[in-house]
């Protein structure tokens, strides 16, 4: 397709270009999911919940070689790449205006290849149209975002704890910016010394709270990820247990997010909070 860049990675991160026709869909809005109940003695439907289900992609690729025997190892190889027993693939598609977008996906149609001579099939082309199915129906944004809160030089007087972390000024909480159009899930990542943090956030009212002390350099990793949810020391262990029970992995809502961020004995100017997520969207 004209002024786009469109790859797909396999499960290795094996990255192979695509030659893709103008003949694409799948790729703007979500496949919406209705759950909607009858009233009985009432006309019409109650409509109780609206979702995105699954999104379907379908590419028409091309796949051109110098000789016969070229032709069929470029597609040996690119069916064993988009095999969907072989795990997650991605499809990262670079825009005209140079923006990257990625999707999770496994190509469940196409790879069998319908070898017919004529205008998309010959001894040294082969038209593949393919269907991948992302389960997470969002495009993620092709890097993180990633912002860092720290306490700074210390402050001539003995403060009160516990200390407020913010990556401009001290003692204040901060503003975070989810471009996306659905929610985004961050990484957080507490870098020692200090003990008991605290991450809010007030727009959602949603916590995360952690008691665990941390030494100098020490560190524990919260990830909020949807199948992932950990709580990571550096040195390994999980610290998921010394999560509080009112805790929650929270996301990032659209839009701006004010976020408080709490440590005790955050003593020094190691002392540091490293938040990374990806903002995803409805379309490519």
């Amino acid at each position: 397709m004209a002024d786009e860049v469109i790859q797909h990675v396999d499960p290795d991160g094996v990255v192979t270009d695509l030659a893709v026709a103008w003949d694409v869909s799948g790729r703007y809005g979500v496949t919406v999911r209705l759950d909607e109940q009858g009233v009985p003695g009432q006309p019409g439907l109650l409509l109780r919940d609206v979702q995105h289900g699954a999104r379907d992609i379908s590419l028409s690729l091309w796949i051109n070689a110098p000789t016969p025997a070229e032709l069929q190892a470029r597609l040996r190889d690119l069916v064993h790449r988009m095999d969907p027993r072989r795990g997650d693939s991605v499809l990262r598609m670079t825009g005209p205006a140079g923006d990257t977008r990625e999707i999770t996906v496994r190509v469940v149609a196409g790879l069998d290849v319908a070898e017919r001579l004529g205008d998309t099939s010959g001894p040294t082309t082969q038209r593949m149209p393919i269907m991948c199915r992302a389960y997470d129906p969002y495009w993620a944004a092709g890097s993180d975002i990633v912002q860092q809160f720290q306490r700074g030089e210390a402050p001539k007087f003995f403060p009160f704890f516990p200390l407020r972390l913010a990556s401009s000024e001290i003692w204040a909480d901060v503003t975070v910016t989810n471009p996306g159009d659905v929610d985004a899930w961050p990484v957080w990542t507490i870098v020692g010394p200090g003990s008991h943090p605290v991450i809010r956030n007030e727009t959602t009212g949603k916590v995360l709270d952690l008691a665990v002390d941390l030494g100098g350099g020490e560190s524990v990793t919260i990830d909020t990820r949807p199948r992932r949810k950990e709580v990571t020391r550096s040195d390994g262990t999980s610290a998921f247990g010394r999560l509080s029970w009112g805790s929650s992995f929270w996301p990032l809502a659209p839009g701006t997010n004010a976020i408080s961020i709490e440590m005790g004995s955050a003593v020094s100017a190691d002392s540091r909070v490293v938040l990374s997520y990806r903002p995803r969207y409805l379309s490519m």
